[in-house]
């Protein structure tokens, strides 16, 4: 039988890698994509009903949590990439949800931020989102939620692009 090299540079038979060797269930980045998927999966339709997609819910998310913000910042904080933001932020403009306007500071910098359309839209998604989040975190006491959010922060501070 033909021997070749799996994630843990075992080598293994055929037979055992058409059974597959289950390293993802442990691999903390798949474990994190499957839950945030999931919890997105659960939103959409609340999302969808009233108009908003994924994208723009992240994006109006952000500025809700950190009020008037440049393009850049909300890439950084979204974690989507520029051509993506300019064009969500384009659609929150057309809807009337959010607006533009350039900085007081630096004229060269285009600022963004919620409009009340777009606050009152947010303020009728959060409820749905915090409702799938109980869901998600169903069984976890105090403590436990604790420890996870001190844990995620620290991993993400592990891996900051910047360090």
């Amino acid at each position: 039988m033909a021997k070749s090299a799996t994630a843990g540079n075992d080598v293994k038979s055929a037979d055992e890698l058409e059974a597959g060797d289950k390293w993802l269930d442990d691999f903390l980045p798949y474990q994190l994509f499957r839950v945030t998927s999931m919890m997105n999966l659960r939103i959409q339709g609340r999302l969808r009903a009233i108009g908003v997609n994924l994208s723009q819910w992240r994006v109006m998310s952000v500025l809700r949590s950190h009020g008037r913000m440049s393009l850049s910042h909300i890439v950084e904080r979204t974690m989507m990439e520029q051509p993506t933001v300019s064009r969500v932020v384009a659609q929150l403009e057309e809807e009337g949800l959010a607006g533009r306007r350039t900085s007081a500071a630096d004229s060269r910098i285009v600022e963004v931020a919620l409009t009340d359309k777009g606050a009152a839209t947010f303020n009728d998604i959060v409820p749905s989102a915090f409702r799938h989040q109980r869901a998600a975190l169903e069984g976890f006491d105090q403590d436990e939620l604790t420890m996870l959010r001190a844990l995620l922060r620290r991993i993400e501070k592990n891996i900051e692009v910047d360090r």
